[in-house]
């Protein structure tokens, strides 16, 4: 039995078609439609990497109009559900008239319908201006040194990486990939058993400080009726390499200070790595979409390497990166796109391989992999500022780019920001990131991650949406002082998701989870005496605020001092999975644990366009003190936690003053 099916036809970039005949071809009669078919086929992108599936779900007023879809994605069968693709900048130098993309629609097989392939050509423009950078910039890569003496290494490293395109009556795209920015380059040991290594029989100093601008800008204009002229711009940083690279270090490493590095001291060791990188996209188009596209994997201070230290040994690893994505069309559908995996100040990731874990980087003569035969003393933190903003006038007219049964014709701004994890200390097992010394252990740790995500139009929809999935001080680090010490963590969140519009609907979720002074980590003090101080804050405002559309905001957050269950840890290194991780503290005489979290969740319209179901408001937070830790010492402790939240949700109907 073969089931029959309506062709689709070929589409341009941004058509629309419908679940209705999505399930002409899947054959399908049940509630909702499986994107994913049977023996593992997928809805193919010829090239993989160079565009994804969107689709539209207007249940979800409160998220992002257009959602990726994935292989375990379920659509409502409903014939208002629309689907588009979107290329890559990528995408608009491989796809022509002579050669479009294809996508591969593959129904479900029900009983003994015969499976069958269709495809959907779908044309890409070719960039009238077209400008493509890669660049990397690293200080040492793959150095070793055995010095008698004093060792001294300094790594200044300075990056300047930009594209720029511009078009006239026409397409504009401007893509960049920066590789690699960092200070000192080893080798990964779970790539290479031979350590990279500096080496002093004396007082070592090893000092990383990396800096970088990164930027791509596409602007285009037309002036001629009917002339639609496309802006697209695209910074990859520390994503993939670029084709046939042959370069020292082709991998796509991202932005460090010292990565992958053994370092030994005969006494004394000052050791430093700081990143502090700017990303800078933009497009802008009077007479056409303009899209603009952030994209970041890795970035931190110090990561997988080890430091021993006969004597003293003083540890700063700093990740800094600031991010700033723009869109803007005269005309509409203009979307600014901002993501981020890790940004980390100090971490050693760990390998599995045939069931046994270990860490990239184990040390030098097996050692621990931050060791003083003194004092240790580590200054870290994660530094993230981020500003993703979209704007549209709109014209609502049904331009050839945009969909016609889209209401204001496709009209729309939407800025997206998803922030992954910043951390201070963090390995991604338990206890993974181990640090001892002879004397005291004195831990700073201070965090910031500060963003604002804008939305907005004119005659259009505008949607922001923003997620930080965690900005954790401490996370799987085990530290232990043969004395004394302290432990002092400030980290805070503050951010705005924003949308204004006059003439559509306004929808903004601002999400913050996870601020945390200290998370599950182990601390054990033998001199007994330490002082901890955790102090974690967040500040949110989420609004949306519409004329003569609906308006709906959505605020969550959550925040902890010392907080062992964030759902931030993984499993036991070189340890059966029965092994629990003990989130402990021993040896402290006092501890302090400061938890701050303030909301506003706003909404307001002054028109509706459903009567009583116009404006929504709704703020989800949650503080906590201490939680899922364990104390211990044979002297006196005195513990305080101090707690405060602030959760406003405002809904105001008939006027946009708020």
């Amino acid at each position: 039995m073969t089931n029959s099916y309506q062709s689709i036809g070929n589409f341009s970039i941004g058509d629309l078609f419908t679940s209705a005949k999505l399930y002409s071809l899947f054959g399908s009669t049940s509630d909702t439609i499986s994107l994913k078919p049977p023996l593992g086929v997928d809805f193919g992108f010829n090239p993989t990497e160079n565009g994804s599936l969107q689709w539209l779900n207007p249940d979800q007023a409160s998220k992002p109009a257009w959602a990726e879809v994935l292989t375990t994605t379920s659509i409502p069968v409903a014939d208002y559900v629309q689907l588009r693709f979107i290329p890559t900048a990528e995408a608009f130098q491989l796809a022509s008239d002579s050669q479009p993309f294809t996508v591969a629609v593959v129904p479900i097989a029900i009983g003994d319908t015969e499976e069958f392939t269709s495809s959907v050509d779908l044309q890409i423009p070719n960039g009238a201006a077209y400008s493509y950078a890669t660049g990397q910039a690293i200080g040492l890569n793959a150095v070793n040194a055995d010095i008698g003496g004093n060792l001294t290494v300094q790594v200044p490293v300075r990056a300047g990486i930009s594209v720029s395109s511009a078009g006239v009556t026409d397409n504009a795209v401007a893509l960049l990939d920066a590789t690699n920015i960092g200070g000192v380059l080893g080798v990964n040991f779970s790539d290479n058993l031979n350590d990279t290594t500096l080496k002093s029989a004396a007082n070592l100093q090893v000092l990383a400080d990396v800096s970088g601008l990164v930027s791509a800008s596409a602007h285009t204009s037309a002036d001629i009726k009917d002339a639609y002229a496309d802006a697209d711009a695209h910074s990859r940083f520390g994503i993939k390499s670029p084709p046939d690279a042959t370069s020292p270090a082709d991998k796509a490493q991202g932005g460090f200070g010292i990565l992958n590095m053994d370092l030994v001291a005969g006494a004394d060791a000052n050791v430093r790595g700081t990143t502090a990188i700017q990303l800078d996209t933009s497009s802008d188009s009077t007479s056409g979409r303009a899209r603009a596209t952030t994209d970041v994997g890795n970035v931190a201070g110090v990561g997988d390497s080890a430091v021993q230290a006969a004597a003293d040994l003083n540890l700063t690893g700093i990740g800094g990166i600031g991010l700033h994505t723009a869109a803007n069309s005269a005309m509409g559908s203009a979307e600014a796109t901002t993501s981020l995996k890790n940004l980390r100040g100090i971490f050693s990731d760990a390998t599995t391989n045939g069931g046994t874990t270990s860490l990239n980087n184990p040390g030098a003569l097996g050692l621990d992999p931050y060791s003083a035969g003194g004092n240790l003393a580590i200054n870290t933190g994660a530094k993230l500022t981020a500003l993703t903003e979209a704007s549209v006038v709109g014209d609502g007219v049904g331009d050839h780019f945009e969909g016609a049964a889209e209401f204001l014709k496709g009209d729309e701004a939407t800025a997206i920001a998803d922030l992954g994890r910043a951390y201070g200390l963090m390995s991604n097992a338990k206890g993974g990131l181990h640090m001892e010394a002879s004397g005291r252990v004195d831990l700073n740790i201070n965090s910031q991650a500060n963003f604002t995500t804008l939305a907005d139009a004119v005659a259009g929809h505008a949607t922001a949406f923003s997620e930080l999935l965690s900005n954790n001080g401490a996370v799987n680090a085990n530290l232990m002082a043969g004395d004394t010490g302290s432990i002092n963590s400030n980290v805070d969140t503050i951010f705005k998701t924003i949308a204004n519009t006059i003439n559509g609907d306004t929808s903004a979720k601002g999400k913050a989870m996870n601020t945390v002074g200290i998370g599950a980590s182990e601390f054990t003090f033998t001199g007994l005496g330490a002082l901890v101080n955790a102090d974690a804050n967040t500040n949110g405002l989420v609004r949306a605020v519409s004329t003569l559309g609906k308006a709906s905001s959505e605020l969550n957050s959550s925040t902890g001092g010392i907080v062992a269950n964030t759902g931030e840890t993984w499993n036991t290194i070189n340890s059966p999975a029965s092994v629990p991780f003990q989130a402990k503290m021993s040896g402290a005489e006092q501890i302090n644990a400061i938890a701050n979290n303030t909301g506003f969740a706003q909404a307001a319209a002054v028109a509706g366009s459903s009567g009583h179901n116009g404006v929504s408001a709704t703020a989800n937070q949650a503080s906590i003190g201490v939680d899922g830790y364990h104390f211990s010492t044979s002297e006196s402790l005195n513990l305080s936690s101090v707690n405060n939240v602030d959760s406003t949700a405002q809904a105001v109907f008939g006027t946009t003053s708020l």
